[in-house]
């Protein structure tokens, strides 16, 4: 692997990958890993928030002249790489599956040497948290659900801008955290809060898009819709919110960028 001169060690959450001799360990215990999940893991690593396919998986593992039953070898990799990391399918921390298509890295990422240790760039743009709304009412509960997930959906189609799965973020907002924490701890740059109540046939919703770096709001809103009319089509009400984000996000991108060339120049 060419990483390996310029770098030995990719460090993680608790842990830690060793390129030069193949290891991993989790806050200095080794822990057990196969040839081929190891492999996976690395090359995951390589461009964290990148896509890999499974096809490109295959390359590596196997060259394009052995023939092997891929599909059994890497499951049983992918299902030791979540063992080893404590990493469930259905709520990743680490490793996300892309339905038919590949793998990515979602978690933060340092690259290290044997002395110093550089943070990488955050990986997401932006997390939506899931709307609060009354726990006792199952319905409005699943109504937000569509809703984030339908503005995630739309948001992620933005070139430039990335965004977490609603699957590494749907239980987030389960432990009260503010907005500034929570995107402290999901390492994104900001994060969109929603809270829906229901007066009578109407839906109330109020979004906020909040900087994570110091808590201020960057924008706010409130919508006021026919509570039938969102439970029939909550795309509607989703491409709403997302059409007044994204320029947000796209601004907030911008102005980084150019502070971030500035100070390289």
């Amino acid at each position: 692997m060419k990483q390996e001169s310029s770098l030995s060690r990719l460090s993680f959450g608790l842990f830690e990958l060793n390129l030069q001799i193949g290891e991993l360990r989790k806050q200095g215990l080794k822990i057990k890993l196969g040839r081929h999940a190891f492999t996976v893991l690395a090359l995951l690593l390589e461009h964290p928030g990148r896509l890999r396919t499974r096809e490109e998986i295959r390359q590596k593992l196997w060259g394009a002249d052995t023939f092997v039953n891929f599909e059994q070898s890497l499951n049983k990799a992918i299902h030791q790489l979540r063992e080893a990391l404590g990493d469930p399918a259905g709520n990743p921390h680490y490793i996300e599956t892309v339905a038919g298509r590949g793998y990515r890295f979602i978690y933060f990422v340092q690259e290290s040497s044997q002395s110093t240790r550089k943070p990488t760039r955050k990986l997401h743009s932006c997390a939506v948290l899931p709307f609060v709304t009354d726990p006792a009412n199952r319905e409005m509960e699943l109504l937000g659900k569509r809703i984030v997930e339908r503005l995630i959906d739309t948001i992620s189609r933005t070139p430039g801008i990335r965004i977490l799965a609603f699957s590494t973020v749907q239980h987030s907002g389960e432990n009260d955290l503010n907005p500034r924490q929570a995107g402290q701890n999901l390492l994104v740059r900001t994060v969109a809060v929603g809270e829906m109540i229901r007066p009578n046939d109407e839906l109330l919703l109020h979004v906020e898009l909040i900087d994570a770096s110091d808590g201020t709001q960057l924008w706010g809103a409130q919508f006021k819709e026919h509570y039938a009319d969102v439970l029939a089509r909550p795309e509607k009400l989703a491409t709403r919110i997302s059409d007044q984000i994204r320029p947000i996000l796209a601004r907030t991108m911008r102005r980084r960028k150019r502070k971030g060339s500035k100070r390289v120049a």
